[in-house]
């Protein structure tokens, strides 16, 4: 591949010039490190069940200076220049972000994984732990879950003899918010969120500044900076995510910042940044389950530098940033989350081991016994006439995938998937044009000219470090939704990797456009800023109605309302689960666990058990008060009204973002929640 351009940022490092780190790379770079360490070392402490704000904060700063003093060593210390334009870009984008995404929702019902997320990041805040036990499990009394190995959705049993519960996912977006309850209460988690989109934002416009440069000099840069800013920070996928708590905004911001850290490593030549990539790709894996991707990729890398013989110092730092994560992730993955791991097609551990041996093993091979071929094909990538063929072969295969998923449903018809036992429209086939609600037709066309752009000019090992995750990640997420096609939850799926690619390629399409000239003449500079300008313009008016939209709002207050109705010591919750709409047992009944401490369980399925599962219930804990919880007026069959008093009722509208499988959503609805609470005092 051929060497970066001969500019001020890209030339070999030796022993009278040291790497140049810009103030942006250096603000984006921190603000990512800092995320990334401060979850790590909570999540370690959570496993160990010492989770604490004093140990995190201390541990996270030894490893931070650690880092940073190992890092400034004479050899690899870089020399910081200042970059005011790239700082005010960077500092814009952030702040339309956080305008548009402070504070975060206000999500304290448990119906989906985010209220699920917070729940347990509570619980890890209060009781230090990942793992917590259920005493009516341990004791042994009556417990109907709500579905085998689970008591509710998401609460996984462990153990069922001891009482053990471990929560359904992978556990770093749980710790890192057990640390923001920890600083600030439930505020301190609906800021965590947001905060996480606004150093995603920091991040891609540190990396467009030095793709746009590398590609066609300082003014390239800036428009790439500036534009890619705006697109990601204005986009409603964005602006929902980083509102919403679930991990696809933090996996976004990880994602980027390995990327950022594999560009500087390549144009300054500076180890530590590929270190640094190597870092976030394993926490990375720690957030969530389809990170090992990410882990698969880097080890292709990886053995692509051992069999073209580039392997040096920086790939050597990338392996060790790499190594130092990845036994923890393995151990999340294969012990702690076995069950997850297994079912949700991450590989196995023997399989994934088996992967990065076989990239090994094909190094070596081109190493030693297919050596000629192999230095055949690397010099004949930087000859430029290989390079346009074989980039105008990329570039129309782009075209055919990208034309492909828009006329997929046409060519082979509906497609269907197994959902809880029922056979429905998976939407599969409508991927891309669901996407283009969000994206528009006019940015996915912009979007294949980006690829053109990197794949037709002079190859750039930094542009095409940046630009083949989403060329390969793209079509295997473009593929299959593997899950809800309820809008908004399912496009969750393509935030951490596929739009920041998106909005790459399109920023760096509209930079070349904006540089571009023909004869000495800027001719397609207007036309770059009008491209920019309406798509910013259509992802305002999407993003704009969600300002002053909290989804949610009041739930928070609803489930301490129910759990004010015990005194100390707490009590126990019985949820009725068989009422027909919108029922508090899977909408209230975890928080009202896990955010304050109280126990619940489902009421029994069978009326003719409920009695006695009550009494057994009084009998075993006389000194908790207990509680019937129901979604209606009436009492629940099979229970004796003479125990019964009621002590609550109340019907809240809580706001609620429209869902819809047809249409891009766009306007807020209500959800009424009506609960009933008995005081039970069986004889």
């Amino acid at each position: 591949m051929a060497a970066e351009a001969p500019d001020k940022q890209s030339q070999p490092q030796d022993d009278t010039r040291r790497a140049v780190l810009n103030a942006t790379d250096a603000l984006a770079l921190g603000a990512a490190l800092v995320v990334a360490v401060v979850g790590w070392v909570g999540l370690g402490l959570a496993e160990a069940n010492s989770h604490g704000l004093a140990l995190v904060v201390v541990l996270s700063a030894v490893v931070l200076v650690a880092m940073g003093v190992l890092a400034a060593q004479w050899r690899w210390r870089p020399r910081l220049a200042r970059d005011p334009k790239g700082l005010v870009i960077a500092l814009g984008a952030a702040a339309v972000a956080a305008a548009l995404t402070f504070p975060g929702f206000s999500y304290g019902l448990t119906d989906k994984d985010p209220g699920v997320y917070v729940a347990h990041g509570v619980e890890i805040a209060r009781t230090g732990g990942i793992a917590f036990e259920d005493p009516l499990l341990k004791d042994k009394v009556f417990v109907q879950p709500t579905s085998p190995g689970a008591v509710f959705a998401g609460i996984w049993i462990n153990d069922a003899g001891s009482g053990k519960i471990v929560p359904q996912f992978y556990h770093l977006w749980p710790a890192l918010l057990a640390t923001a309850y920890d600083v600030g209460g439930l505020d301190g988690i609906r800021f965590v969120v947001p905060l996480m989109g606004v150093v995603a934002v920091l991040v891609l416009v540190a990396l467009l500044r030095r793709l746009g440069q590398a590609m066609a000099g300082p003014a390239a840069g800036v428009m790439a900076a500036a534009a890619g800013g705006l697109l990601l920070s204005t986009n409603l996928l964005q602006v929902w995510q980083s509102r919403y708590p679930t991990t696809e905004v933090l996996a976004q911001a990880l994602y980027v910042a390995a990327l950022l850290g594999l560009v500087i490593a390549i144009q300054e030549r500076w180890a530590p940044a590929a270190g640094l990539a190597g870092l976030f790709i394993g926490v990375g894996w720690l957030n969530r389950g389809d990170g090992f991707l990410m882990v698969l990729l880097a080890a292709a890398f990886g053995a692509c530098l051992l069999a073209a013989r580039r392997w040096d110092v920086r790939a050597t730092w990338g392996a060790v940033g790499l190594g130092i994560v990845l036994p923890h992730a393995c151990v999340q993955a294969y012990v702690f989350c076995r069950q997850y791991t297994e079912g949700n097609s991450v590989p196995s551990f023997v399989r994934m081991s088996e992967l990065v041996l076989l990239g090994l093993l094909f190094a070596l091979a081109a190493r030693t016994v297919l050596r000629r071929p192999a230095r055949a094909i690397v010099a004949a990538l930087q000859v430029r006439r290989t390079q346009a063929r074989v980039g105008l072969l990329v570039s129309l295969l782009a075209f055919g995938l990208l034309a492909l998923g828009f006329l997929r449903a046409r060519l082979f018809g509906p497609d269907y998937f197994l959902w809880n036992g029922q056979r429905l429209r998976s939407y599969d086939e409508q991927i891309m044009q669901r996407l283009s609600w969000f994206l528009t037709l006019p940015g996915f066309a912009i979007m294949w000219l980006g690829i053109a752009v990197v794949a037709l000019r002079r190859w750039r090992a930094s542009l095409w470090v940046a630009v083949v995750p989403t060329l390969l990640l793209f079509p295997v997420y473009g593929y299959s939704a593997r899950n809800s096609s309820r809008l908004m939850w399912g496009t969750r799926r393509y935030v951490p990797t596929v739009l920041p690619g998106i909005v790459v390629l399109i920023a760096l399409a509209l930079a070349l456009a904006f540089v571009w000239r023909f004869r000495g003449r800027a001719l397609l500079r207007v036309p770059s800023l009008v491209a920019c300008g309406g798509l910013v313009a259509v992802f305002l008016s999407q993003s704009l109605p969600l300002r002053s939209h909290d989804e949610f709002r009041g739930s928070f207050e609803l489930s301490a309302q129910i759990s004010a109705l015990s005194p100390k010591p707490n009590g126990i919750y019985v949820w009725d689960s068989t009422a027909c709409c919108n029922r508090p047992a899977s909408l209230l009944a975890t928080a009202v666990w896990l955010e304050h401490g109280e126990l619940s369980v489902l009421l029994a399925l069978d009326p003719t058990r409920r009695q006695a599962a009550l009494r057994q219930y009084a009998s075993t804990y006389p000194a908790q008060p207990l509680f019937l919880v129901s979604g209606g007026d009436a009492l629940p069959a099979g229970v004796d009204p003479a125990s019964a008093r009621r002590v609550m009722s109340t019907t809240r509208n809580l706001p609620m973002w429209q869902e819809s499988d047809t249409e891009r959503p766009s306007h807020a609805v209500s959800l009424a929640v009506h609960v009933t609470v008995w005081r039970i005092t069986p004889g």
